[in-house]
């Protein structure tokens, strides 16, 4: 999966930007590489997917969503944004949204991308 990380200064709110078709082994590989860097640990992240095009089922979403709760690090994200272009991976991302709900990670999916990092800067500025 061809994707970046970078951590906005300002607001410390870890920005992720994907690109190609993305399958379940990439995504886990993205969640790995952010937990990787300790720097990391614990900020709100906004994955942008609108250069991408999920390949993915719903039993792959399950099994990503089960796989993050398994291995994710303490303390994990208190929010996790994505966001896309297409309707499919609109669809997708929002059943992951419902398999994560859990007290501590927010997860929500969002089409406009300054809408998702101001959502996701809220989170920062209230650790």
């Amino acid at each position: 999966m061809p994707f970046s990380i970078h951590v906005e200064a300002d607001s410390g709110v870890a920005i992720g930007t994907c690109s190609g078709v993305l399958g379940l082994a990439d995504a886990k590989a993205g969640a790995s590489t952010l937990w990787e860097n300790p720097a990391w640990s614990g900020l709100a992240v906004v994955w942008d997917l609108r250069e991408a095009q999920l390949d993915t089922s719903s039993s792959e979403v399950f099994q990503l969503a089960q796989y993050i709760h398994a291995e994710q690090r303490s303390p994990g994200p208190v929010r996790v944004a994505f966001v896309t272009s297409r309707d499919v991976d609109y669809g997708l991302a929002r059943i992951f949204e419902a398999y994560r709900e859990r007290p501590a990670t927010e997860v929500h999916v969002f089409r406009d991308f300054e809408a998702a990092v101001d959502w996701a800067r809220t989170a920062s500025r209230t650790k």
